[in-house]
């Protein structure tokens, strides 16, 4: 008899893979926001009454908690992306006896930021996140620790990307509003993860038996013209020295507000490198 496992985010961008992965060893339900296909079960996440039904009397050997909005805000009702995050969340283990069951939770390297003041930081620095998205992953983290599973999983994704969806490696090559791609005088090198590598340590962590923490990211570290080569091009015009941004980010530290510290963060990894190890 298979095991039964539990994905959440099925359709997703990292979620779609790691079901392709794991349908044929597991007995999965596949949880999506949206009925995309007959492999998926259309649930929403943010209504606890429909959770509460369909969890009700179920049991999970393994549950990975892979759905999230990373991006805007959710587009099914005004709720912020932390807070639907977090929600999203609450309703599954709080629907679940989760004690004899392995829980693997895709989390971010969003709960760091600039507020870490360095450009290589560890998986056990402490998190300090400034957006609602990198808050919520943090937030999350710590609700699954407090429902005590069997073992708790918890990566700590790089940017993820493939060669068709570069979408997160476009904010360290293109400037803001202008879209024009530059290159900055001084070296800059950041820590990014092929899906193909996040779903390669979700199904390791399967048969993990002790909790774990990890940055997941690709083996070798790009520079910043391995991130202009994904998008074909060679030698951009424009050149931009670090020690130019460094009045506005004085300027950024001067006003208090939270949206502040959002841009100095965005501004922050696009100018400057963005490494982490565990």
């Amino acid at each position: 008899m298979k095991a039964k496992l539990l994905l959440t985010g099925a359709s997703g961008f990292i979620g779609s893979q790691i079901y392709k992965a794991l349908k044929d060893n597991f007995d999965v339900t596949a949880v999506s926001s949206s009925s995309v296909g007959e492999e998926y079960t259309a649930l929403d996440l943010l209504n606890q009454s429909d959770c509460e039904l369909f969890f009700k009397n179920k049991e999970f050997d393994y549950i990975i908690h892979a759905a999230a909005i990373a991006h805007g805000n959710n587009k099914n009702s005004r709720m912020e992306v932390g807070e639907a995050n977090v929600l999203m969340t609450r309703n599954i283990f709080n629907s679940l006896d989760v004690r004899n069951t392995k829980v693997i939770f895709l989390s971010s390297v969003s709960v760091y930021s600039f507020k870490n003041n360095k450009e290589i930081i560890s998986v056990n620095d402490q998190p300090l996140p400034v957006t609602d998205y990198g808050k919520s992953k943090l937030a999350c983290e710590e609700l699954l620790k407090g429902k005590k599973p069997e073992s708790l999983h918890i990566l700590r994704l790089a940017p993820v990307y493939t060669q068709n969806n570069l979408k997160d490696l476009g904010k360290r090559v293109f400037l803001p509003v202008l879209k024009i791609p530059f290159i900055t005088k001084q070296k800059r090198i950041y820590s990014l993860c092929h899906v193909d590598v996040a779903v390669s340590e979700v199904v390791n962590s399967i048969s993990a038996s002790q909790d774990s923490l990890k940055i997941v990211k690709d083996f070798k570290d790009h520079t910043q013209e391995e991130l202009l080569s994904f998008f074909k091009i060679k030698k951009p015009q424009v050149v931009v020295n670090q020690d130019i941004v460094k009045p506005l980010f004085f300027v950024l530290s001067l006003i208090p507000v939270s949206k502040s510290n959002i841009v100095r963060d965005m501004f922050t990894k696009l100018f400057y490198s963005a490494v982490y190890i565990n």
